[in-house]
């Protein structure tokens, strides 16, 4: 995702930052598909489980198998929801930085040809 510096080597430019938005762009959208690719497995986990309950009955039995189960269940579809919410997280992160980024650069161009224009 990042681009080698532009600037000749030997000058000491450890405070430059750049980045390919389009190669942030790729990956966004490649967080976006996992977290919903994890929406899908827990909406296809939601469904085994009303079909698991619908095929255990009613008696005894079955109440002692939700009962053990359904702890289990939980966990799982919390841990597809966390997830999912921190890949969120992650896309957005990327591209409030990249927005940064690209307006940061903007802006120092925009500068620059003002004060070149004097």
């Amino acid at each position: 995702m990042t681009n080698p510096d532009p600037v000749a080597g030997g000058q000491n430019h450890a405070d430059r930052v750049s980045a390919d938005p389009a190669a942030a762009v790729a990956l966004a959208l490649r967080l976006a598909q996992a977290a919903e690719g994890l929406a899908a497995v827990r909406g296809e986990l939601t469904t085994l489980l009303l079909d698991i309950d619908a095929a255990v009955g009613a008696d005894g039995a079955a109440d002692a198998f939700r009962t053990g189960f359904a702890p289990a269940a939980t966990a799982v579809a919390a841990s597809l929801r966390d997830a999912e919410e921190r890949l969120g997280e992650h896309r957005r992160a990327l591209e409030t930085g990249v927005d940064a980024l690209v307006g940061a650069d903007a802006d120092a161009s925009a500068h620059l040809g003002w004060s070149a224009a004097r």
